[in-house]
């Protein structure tokens, strides 16, 4: 009898502690959950020191120089974006920004700045579209959205043109195949990064 209650005192504080936590391994895994990494900020701003508006990109863009026909030799750099889904869809985002002044601030009116993104259209291969426009203080934006496509698959484009005292600023975007979400979700969260740029606050240089 008396071995029988010294075996049962001896098994009793194993199953006690076997439904208790592992507290070393309760440890590691909140020093696990302390020291997960970031994910890494890829993105990229564009906002040339002349232009009055910005827009940020997932990625390094990449830049190439245009010179059109026509130019009388004047050339420009265009900053582009390109990121493919799955092998079926396709996001494409494509920017300038060139100085401008007053005077073509104040020419830049809706009719002028209508004309030139339905001129895109075709070019684009956009079948039905829509153009608006807004005016404030500080500058003027048209826009143009549209819907086509490319052999058998869909296509949504947007142009816009942006105008302001001291540059044009020019956007042209198009998400081309089936719908997929991450590809969705990269060109709605981009175009929401075009903005007017944000005048920066001089930093505080008291001292103590």
């Amino acid at each position: 009898m008396r071995f029988a209650l010294l075996a049962l005192l001896l098994l009793l504080p194993i199953s006690v502690h076997a439904e208790e936590a592992d507290p070393i391994g309760a440890i590691l895994e909140e020093f696990k959950e302390e020291n997960k990494e970031e994910p890494e900020d890829t993105s990229v701003r564009f906002a040339p020191d002349f232009c009055d508006f910005e827009i940020t990109f997932p990625e390094e863009p990449y830049i190439s120089r245009r010179c059109p026909e026509g130019a009388n030799g004047k050339c420009y750099k265009l900053t582009s974006y390109t990121m493919v889904y799955d092998l079926k869809t396709t996001v494409e985002v494509s920017v300038t920004c060139v100085p401008s002044n007053e005077q073509k601030f104040a020419r830049y009116n809706e009719p002028i700045m209508r004309a030139a993104l339905n001129g895109m259209v075709k070019r684009a291969g956009v079948e039905n579209f829509e153009i608006g426009f807004m005016e404030q203080e500080t500058h003027k934006q048209a826009s143009l959205s549209g819907t086509g496509g490319i052999g058998s698959q869909n296509k949504i484009y947007t142009a816009q043109l942006w105008s302001g005292p001291n540059s044009v600023f020019t956007l042209e975007a198009s998400l081309t195949g089936r719908s997929q979400h991450e590809a969705d979700s990269t060109f709605s969260e981009i175009l929401k990064t075009v903005h007017l740029k944000k005048e920066e606050e001089p930093e505080d240089e008291t001292t103590d």
